[in-house]
Formats: structure tokens, C-alpha cells, sequence
């Protein structure tokens, strides 16, 4: 069931979003497969299973949108750590970022992810979600099957991961300060602290690295490497070269923008993941911005726009 509502979406603080004009939001909910064998295997026994979960979305279209005639682009936009998607509460996760984007005549999609809180980090769980709210989109809505993917943050943990787990339906890339290690890395002598190393409380809430154990099934408090296979951005399909450096082959053209000031995101990390990209001859772009702190500037949004645009 859709819900249809003419709003100005509220912030996760729960005042509304400075700037974002009045548009219509369409809520809707998919039922996923939340289950993952990471069990060893038996004999005479089956153990994949369907184990249904809801996962609530929202889908924001154009005021040029149309039910015929050519078809409208889609972004799939993820939310950060602190985003969520809600209808109850007004909440529309990372389809803000892309305001300038859909004032232009794209369509945006953001789900929440498989837990409630909504910080799921592009586990396989948020993925699939993610996956059957497109194939909604694309059934009942006049959009286009091929997708570009946008993220801010953890969002753009959750961002790079879809396009490796969906290659077939991503065209570009464009990431506004990405978490891209799950566990640090340590760069020319300067370590680059990773979501693993957040071990600290707040309000009584578990740490973003007990998340992480509870999320990606680690069988124990320890880091656990199988698990994370294919779901940590920096390691995916990627490789160490005769020179010691890790060479990263990514699934399509990714564009980042990144400011020096951020104490959130480490810029040397993100240089890394860049270089790392150039390596193997892929094409990437860095906006790296002067005294940027971890925030989204009106440059970020202005020029997200035009990145896109070259693929449409």
C-alpha cells in the first residue's frame, strides 16, 4: 500500500529541512529476504530459507514526471548513519541530498535499510531491500531501469556496495564525504580510524561496532573477515600489486566530494580509495574542498547535478 503525502520532510532532529520545498512523497513498504547462510555446510540439509522482513521506502518524483512517454531517471540515494526513512515521522533518509537533482526532473528512492534504525551500513540485508524497492519503482512508476546511485557518509558505504552487488543496473557513482573502510587502514604511516574502531556509546544505544557484529552475523566480538567479504568498499574486487599498494576495480564512474575539515571521514582515506581506483585505470573524480567539515555545502549539491547529467 501507498502513502501519498504533500510535505515539507522533517529533519531527524525534527524540525523540517532548511530549504527544501513542499513536493509529494510516496511511501510504500517491501517484503525482502533477510536470511544469510554464513553457517558451514551439511549434508541433507537445507540451509538457505526465505525469512521475510518489511522495509519501509519512499519514492520522490518530478513535478515533469510523466506515466508515458520517455521514461524519468532514477536515483537511488542512501541515507547516512543518522538518516532514517519514516513516514510517521516525516522522514525522507538520503532523498534530501538530491533536492537540486529532483527539481532538475530526476526521480529519487531512498529505503531505510533492515533495521528500524535505519544504520545498517550496506550490509546484504539493506541491499536486497534496497533491490526490491527499485524493482517497485521501476514496475509501477515510469522510470528508467538504469540506475545512478548517490550517498552521503555511511550512505556511501551502503552506495558503493549496491553498485557491486548490481552492476548491471548502476551507470555512475557520485558520494558526498563516503565511509569506504569497515575496518582502519593505515596510509603512509597515518592510520585511518575505520567504523570498526567506533567502539563508543551514546544514550545507552549500542556502538556502531556492536552493530556491525550484530548486522554482518560475526560469530564473535572479534573482526571477522568472511563476513564482511564483498560488503567492505575498499576490499571489493580489489587487489595488492607488485608495489604494495591496493588496486581497487570499481563497477562504473564514481565522482567524490570531500572536505578537508571533516573529523568524521578521514580525507587521507578517501584519497586512498581514490588513488587505489586509479591504479587499475578506472575512471574516478575527487572534489577534495578546502575547510569543509562533514556537512553537505550547496557546491556539493550543485555540482552532484551536473555529474549526473552526463549520463542521462
Amino acid at each position: 500500500m501507498e502513502i501519498r503525502k504533500t510535505m515539507v520532510p522533517s529533519s531527524r532532529k525534527g524540525g523540517l529541512i532548511k530549504g527544501a520545498r513542499e513536493r509529494e512523497y510516496i511511501y510504500f513498504t517491501v517484503t525482502f529476504n533477510r536470511f544469510r547462510d554464513v553457517s558451514g555446510s551439511t549434508a541433507h540439509e537445507v540451509l538457505d530459507r526465505e525469512q521475510p522482513a518489511e522495509c519501509e521506502c519512499v519514492l520522490c518524483l518530478p513535478d515533469n514526471y510523466s506515466e508515458t512517454g520517455e521514461q524519468t531517471p532514477l536515483i537511488l540515494s542512501f541515507h547516512g548513519a543518522g538518516g532514517r526513512v519514516c513516514e510517521a515521522e516525516n522522514l525522507i533518509g538520503g532523498v534530501n541530498y538530491v533536492e537540486e537533482c529532483i527539481e532538475a526532473g530526476y526521480a529519487a528512492l531512498d529505503v531505510c535499510g533492515a533495521e528500524p534504525h535505519g544504520l545498517t551500513m550496506g550490509c546484504p540485508e539493506h541491499l536486497f531491500a534496497a533491490y526490491k524497492a527499485y524493482r517497485y519503482a521501476i514496475k509501477h512508476f515510469n522510470l528508467s531501469e538504469s540506475v545512478l546511485v548517490a550517498g552521503a557518509s555511511m550512505g556511501g558505504h551502503t552506495a558503493m556496495n549496491f553498485a557491486h552487488t548490481f552492476p548491471g543496473i548502476v551507470t555512475a557513482i557520485g558520494m558526498f564525504y563516503p565511509r569506504l573502510n569497515m575496518d582502519g587502514v593505515t596510509v603512509d604511516g597515518h592510520y585511518c580510524i575505520g567504523t570498526w574502531d567506533k567502539t563508543a556509546h551514546a544514550e545507552g544505544k549500542p556502538s556502531t561496532h556492536d552493530r556491525i557484529v550484530d548486522i554482518y552475523r560475526f560469530p564473535t566480538d572479534e573482526w571477522c573477515e568472511a563476513n564482511t567479504i564483498g560488503f567492505n568498499p575498499y576490499r571489493i574486487r580489489s587487489f595488492i600489486g607488485a608495489d604494495g599498494k591496493r588496486v581497487t576495480i570499481p563497477p562504473c564512474p564514481i565522482k567524490i566530494w570531500q572536505g578537508t575539515a571533516d573529523t568524521t571521514v578521514d580525507p587521507i582515506m578517501v584519497e586512498e580509495f581514490v588513488n587505489s581506483v586509479r591504479r587499475s585505470g578506472s575512471y574516478i573524480e575527487l572534489h577534495m574542498m578546502e575547510g569543509v567539515a562533514h556537512k553537505i555545502s550547496p557546491v556539493m549539491r550543485a555540482e552532484i547535478l551536473m555529474w549526473f547529467n552526463r549520463f542521462i
